[in-house]
C-alpha cells in the first residue's frame, strides 16, 4: 500500500485554486454592481498578498451571512409542544400575575387611616380636615413660619405670572433663567461660599454630588447616623466606606490613624479622601463638633462634607448653620448640601463651596445635566427667605430676629421637656437645644421590660436578616406594635389641640441603627404658652400610653 502526505500548503494551495475559479465566474457580475470594480481589485489583491487572510475573511462572510439571516429564537422542531386552543385557555386562567404592589397587612391598615390632610396652607396654627378646630402645628418643619409671610406670597404669584409654574429642562438645556442665577449667588453670598449650585430635587442632591467628585478606589468614613439619602449617596460613588460611631470623635481618628498607616503611605495614584456627616442628625437631632471635624480633617488631609438640610436657617446667630454656630468659616467645609423645603419653606435643594468645585458639578452632576431644574417662582422664594432673614438682622447683636425667636422656642421646649421628671423613666430626648425638632423615643429600660429590640435596622437587626432572606417586605410584628403605640400618642394630642409627628423610614433600606420615635417640632409663628401647651399635651399622653405599660399589652396592641 502506497501512503500519501498532505500538507497545509497543499490545503491553502487547493483553496487558492478553488476561490480563483469562484472569482472568475461573479466577477463579471460583481463588477455590474456599482462600486464592484473596486471590490473585486481588493480580492484580488489580497488574495495575492496573503492566500490564508482570503480564507478567513470569507468565513466570517459565511458566519455573518448565517448569523444575521437565522431567527434568534429559533428552535428545534422536536422541542416544540404544540397546545390546543382549550390547553392555552387553561394555561391563562390558571395563571396569576405578581401584584404591582405588596398587599396591605390587616395590622398595617392604620397607617393609611393615621393619614390626615391639611386645609390650607402650612403654618404654625392649622386645620385638619373634616375638623374645625384650630391645632397648634408641632409637626411642621416650616421652622421659621415663611408660609403665610406676605412678602413670599406676593413674589411667589409675580414670578409664576412672568414664567409659569415650571422650568424647560434640566439647568444646562435652558432650564435656568435669571432668577436660577441670582438665587446661586443669594446662597454663596448668604453662606459665605464662592459658588453654589441649585438642584431641583433634595433627596438626589447628595446622590449626585457625591459621585460627581468620589469613584472606585476613593475613601469615605461616616458618621453611623446619617440619614437615607447619604447613605444612597455612598453606595453610588463606589467607594471604601468606614462608618465610625455617631460623634464619636476618637473612633473617627482611630479610623483615620489606620486607613493612613494601611493605604495611603505610599498609594499612587493619591485617592480621594471624605468625612461625612450632618448638622442636624435627621434621625437623632443632635450635632457634631465642626471645631474637631476640621481638626481631624486638616491633619489627616481629608476633605469635609455636611448635610444642613436641619440645620439651616436654625444654627447661628443668623441662620447660617453649622459653621456660624462654631464661628468657623464656611470654607473649612469643603461641601455642603441642603434642602431648601424647610426653613426657606420652598422645594429643592443646594451645593455651596469653592467656585472650582461648584464649576466641575455643573458638567459633572448627573442631577444637574439631566433632572428638571428648579421651578422659578420656589428659587424666588427661596430668594425671598434669606432676604427676610438678613433684613431682621440686629446691627447691635448681629443676631437675626427670626431666628432668635426660633431659638428661643427650641430652647424652652427642650428645658420642659428633659426637666420633666415624670417622662424621665419613660423616654429618651436626643435631640440639643439648638435643634428645632426634640425627637423622643421610648426609655432603654423600658424598651428592656417590654421585650423590645434596641434597634430594628442595622449590623445584626432583623431588618439585615430580613434582607438576606429577601423578606423584608413581610411585616416585623414589634416594629408595628410599637408605632401603632406612637401614633395613639399622636391621636390623644390631637383631641387636645396639638399635631405631633412620628419618624416614618422605609426600614428595609436603612442602615443606621434606628427605632421609631416621636418627632416635636416648633416654629417663629408659635408662642411661649403655645409651646408650653405642647408639652403639657403631649406628658400627659405619652405618661397615659406608656406608664404601667406591659409586654402582653402591648403584643395586642393592634386591632385587627
Amino acid at each position: 500500500m502506497s501512503s500519501t502526505n498532505v500538507t497545509i500548503h497543499d490545503i491553502l494551495a487547493t483553496v487558492g485554486a478553488t476561490i480563483e475559479t469562484a472569482l472568475h465566474h461573479t466577477v463579471p457580475y460583481v463588477e455590474a454592481v456599482p462600486g464592484g470594480p473596486i471590490v473585486v481589485r481588493y480580492i484580488r489583491s489580497s488574495h495575492r498578498d496573503d492566500p490564508v487572510r482570503t480564507i478567513l475573511e470569507l468565513a466570517l462572510l459565511v458566519f455573518a451571512i448565517r448569523y444575521f439571516t437565522t431567527s434568534r429564537s429559533s428552535v428545534k422542531k422536536k422541542d416544540f409542544v404544540k397546545l390546543s386552543e382549550r390547553e392555552i385557555d387553561d394555561l391563562v386562567d390558571d395563571w396569576e400575575p405578581e401584584p404591582l404592589v405588596v398587599a396591605v397587612d390587616e395590622k398595617e391598615q392604620w397607617k393609611l387611616d393615621a393619614l390626615r390632610t391639611v386645609e390650607g396652607a402650612v403654618a404654625s396654627h392649622i386645620k385638619l380636615e373634616g375638623d374645625e378646630s384650630t391645632l397648634i402645628n408641632a409637626a411642621s418643619l416650616n421652622f421659621l413660619d415663611l408660609g403665610l409671610d406676605k412678602q413670599m406670597i406676593t413674589n411667589s404669584k409675580e414670578t409664576i405670572r412672568n414664567t409659569g409654574v415650571g422650568a424647560c429642562g434640566p439647568p444646562n438645556f435652558y432650564g435656568n433663567q435669571d432668577i436660577h442665577v441670582k438665587l446661586e449667588n443669594d446662597l454663596a453670598k448668604f453662606f459665605g461660599a464662592e459658588g453654589a449650585v441649585l438642584y431641583g430635587q433634595d433627596f438626589t442632591t447628595a446622590g449626585s454630588v457625591l459621585p460627581s467628585f468620589l469613584k472606585r478606589g476613593d475613601y469615605i468614613v461616616c458618621d453611623s447616623s446619617c440619614n437615607l439619602a447619604i447613605q444612597k449617596a455612598l453606595s453610588l460613588t463606589r467607594s471604601n466606606v468606614f462608618w465610625f460611631k455617631h460623634n464619636d470623635y476618637e473612633d473617627l481618628e482611630k479610623i483615620l490613624k489606620d486607613l493612613k498607616k494601611e493605604y495611603f503611605k505610599n498609594e499612587k495614584p493619591i485617592s480621594r479622601k471624605f468625612i461625612i456627616t450632618e448638622g442636624l442628625f435627621a434621625t437623632v437631632g443632635d450635632s457634631p463638633d465642626l471645631s474637631k471635624l476640621a481638626e481631624l480633617k486638616e491633619k489627616y488631609k481629608f476633605r469635609l462634607f455636611i448635610d444642613e438640610t436641619l440645620s439651616a436657617g436654625v444654627l447661628g446667630k443668623t441662620g447660617r448653620g453649622l459653621a456660624e454656630m462654631y464661628n468657623i468659616p464656611r470654607s473649612k467645609i469643603d461641601i455642603t448640601i441642603c434642602s431648601m423645603a424647610n426653613a426657606f419653606c420652598s422645594s429643592g435643594a443646594f451645593c455651596v463651596g469653592d467656585s472650582v468645585m461648584t464649576y466641575h458639578q455643573r458638567i459633572g452632576s448627573l442631577a444637574y445635566c439631566f433632572s428638571a431644574s428648579l421651578p422659578p417662582y420656589t428659587a424666588r422664594a427661596t430668594s425671598t427667605a434669606l432676604d427676610i432673614i438678613d433684613q431682621q438682622i440686629d446691627p447691635k447683636t448681629g443676631e437675626s430676629k427670626i431666628v432668635k425667636t426660633l431659638r428661643s422656642k427650641s430652647a424652652l421646649l427642650h428645658k420642659l421637656f428633659t426637666s420633666d421628671k415624670t417622662l424621665a423613666k419613660l423616654v429618651k430626648i436626643t435631640s440639643t437645644p439648638e435643634s428645632a425638632i426634640l425627637h423622643m423615643f421610648i426609655a432603654p429600660e423600658l424598651r428592656e421590660k417590654l421585650g423590645l429590640p434596641l434597634a430594628y435596622t442595622g449590623s445584626g437587626s432583623e431588618m439585615e436578616l430580613r434582607n438576606r432572606k429577601g423578606v423584608s417586605d413581610k411585616l416585623i410584628d414589634s416594629l408595628n406594635n410599637e408605632e401603632y403605640l406612637l401614633q395613639e400618642i399622636i391621636y390623644g394630642a390631637q383631641e387636645h389641640g396639638v399635631v405631633i409627628a412620628r419618624s416614618t423610614y422605609t426600614w428595609s433600606q436603612e442602615i443606621a441603627p434606628l427605632i421609631p420615635g416621636l418627632k416635636i417640632s416648633v416654629n417663629a409663628g408659635l408662642t411661649d404658652k403655645d409651646v408650653e401647651k405642647v408639652h403639657k399635651v403631649v406628658s400627659k399622653e405619652v405618661v397615659k400610653s406608656l406608664k404601667g405599660l406591659t409586654a402582653k399589652k402591648l403584643e395586642s396592641i393592634v386591632a385587627i
